[in-house]
């Protein structure tokens, strides 16, 4: 006889999670995301580089998002939906060629700062996700193209 508040109860609660995960306090980033678009379209960008930043920046970075399956059920999906709006916020490399070439700059010296500060990627963002970790060699090739690139880009502006 008890089954069947246990089963009344578990379908409510799959109901209302059902109903929760369509909610995208945030806007609904996976539309945002269908199509994607290349990463620092534009920039002078080394392919070894272009593709450790595809792959460990890219999730929170880009319109480029992999979105794992936790992402997909409420509330774990407000969270991940928060923190790749942020990213994007603070700078969406999907967008690059719409930057201005000041903004370039800027974020330029923000990327080589989070780089060598090492607060990029977020420690909680690699908990779930060990291989966004970026190795040595790829931070300082990372930290070194942004250096050269921003010079490039602050001679271009002085022509």
């Amino acid at each position: 006889m008890r089954a069947r508040p246990l089963t009344t109860g578990a379908t409510v609660a799959a109901l209302a999670v059902a109903a929760l995960s369509l909610i995208h306090p945030w806007g609904n980033l996976r539309t945002a995301s269908a199509g994607g678009g290349a990463i620092l379209s534009g920039a002078n960008v080394p392919a070894e580089i272009r593709t450790a930043l595809t792959q460990k920046c890219g999730d929170c970075h880009s319109t480029n998002t992999r979105w794992p399956l936790y992402s997909r059920v409420a509330p774990s999906s407000w969270l991940v939906e928060h923190d790749v709006h942020e990213g994007r916020e603070h700078m969406n490399l999907s967008s690059w060629e719409q930057y201005s070439i000041d903004a370039r700059i800027d974020l330029l010296a923000k990327m080589g700062t989070q780089l060598r500060e090492r607060k990029m990627p977020l420690t909680q963002y690699l908990l779930l996700h060990p291989e966004a970790r970026l190795s040595e060699s790829e931070r300082k090739l990372i930290l070194n193209w942004t250096k050269t690139e921003r010079r490039r880009l602050v001679a271009e502006v002085a022509q």
